[in-house]
């Protein structure tokens, strides 16, 4: 008997999964070939010039795969947030502040932070999704890193979680060196967007 309850619980959930990666609205996932842009609903282009946040409407969404070494998650997890001094923000599944490096580039795409950097600074890294929530899909892509993993970019610029942010929305990151910036939902830094 509880074999049979457990063996409809996974099948249920499996549909629901199957179910929702065929749905198509502005909230959206999609695969791509080192990374991409997904989430419960539409396709994003690979390609793309930058990253979308992901989760459920009611809240931060939950990484759907355990961490990877260099803290991203498979797939990668990213949304809309809000901080009361830097306005509209991107955050991970976890509902941590990601920030972009002055010296990567946007167009193209280039992250720089690598070895004791991405320690500090570890890259939102995804494998062939990007799960996201209310952001423009349009703005979601990857780039491929100098190690052959593929990198989040938001408006072409590649992001990064801080290790010293302890807490969901925490910023300590923002203006580190001159260099780091809280990042807008369009790429560019949140306290200097129109967003």
């Amino acid at each position: 008997m509880t074999r049979s309850y457990a063996s409809f619980g996974m099948v249920a959930a499996l549909g629901g999964v199957l179910l929702l990666s065929g749905c198509g609205d502005s909230d959206s996932s999609a695969a791509a070939p080192p990374a991409a842009a997904s989430s419960p609903a539409a396709a994003a282009p690979s390609g793309a010039a930058g990253g979308t946040p992901a989760g459920q409407a009611s809240g931060p969404a939950q990484p759907a795969q355990s961490t990877n070494p260099s803290g991203g998650y498979w797939p990668a997890t990213v949304q809309l947030g809000h901080n009361d001094q830097l306005g509209k923000t991107v955050v991970d599944g976890e509902g941590f502040t990601l920030y972009r490096f002055d010296p990567d580039s946007a167009n193209p795409s280039k992250a720089t932070c690598v070895d004791a950097c991405a320690v500090t600074w570890p890259p939102v890294l995804a494998n062939d999704k990007i799960v996201f929530q209310g952001l423009d899909r349009d703005k979601i892509s990857t780039v491929q890193r100098a190690d052959g993993t593929s990198q989040v970019t938001i408006g072409g610029w590649p992001v990064y979680r801080f290790s010293k942010d302890t807490a969901a929305g925490e910023t300590s990151g923002e203006g580190v060196g001159g260099t780091w910036f809280a990042v807008a939902p369009d790429g560019y830094k949140a306290k200097d967007s129109q967003f």
